[in-house]
């Protein structure tokens, strides 16, 4: 159906709740996700040691993304809104 409607190819099923936990919490969240399969419209079914072995191969590039990417992040962020997020929110 999505792939269809939306023309998309792939579906994201990683970031609730953990995107509505951190706003509520006021605390900046950055997901990092990897493709592990395509079964939702594959023709044959993907098993789990399949996807288990992309999950390893993907290990290092993540390893790589974080080892640069840390490092850049300052210490204070001036323009983050992140603290202060639930300042005018309605109950």
């Amino acid at each position: 159906y999505f792939k269809e409607i939306l023309k998309g190819d792939i579906i994201g099923m990683t970031l609730v709740p953990e995107c509505v936990l951190s706003r509520e919490m006021e605390i900046c969240y950055l997901p990092i996700a990897t493709v592990t399969d395509y079964d939702v419209w594959y023709e044959k079914p993907v098993s789990s040691r399949e996807i288990l072995d992309v999950l390893r191969k993907n290990a290092n590039k993540i390893k790589d993304l974080l080892s640069k990417f840390i490092p850049t992040i300052p210490k204070i962020r001036k323009e983050c809104k992140c603290e202060s997020a639930l300042a005018d929110a309605m109950v």
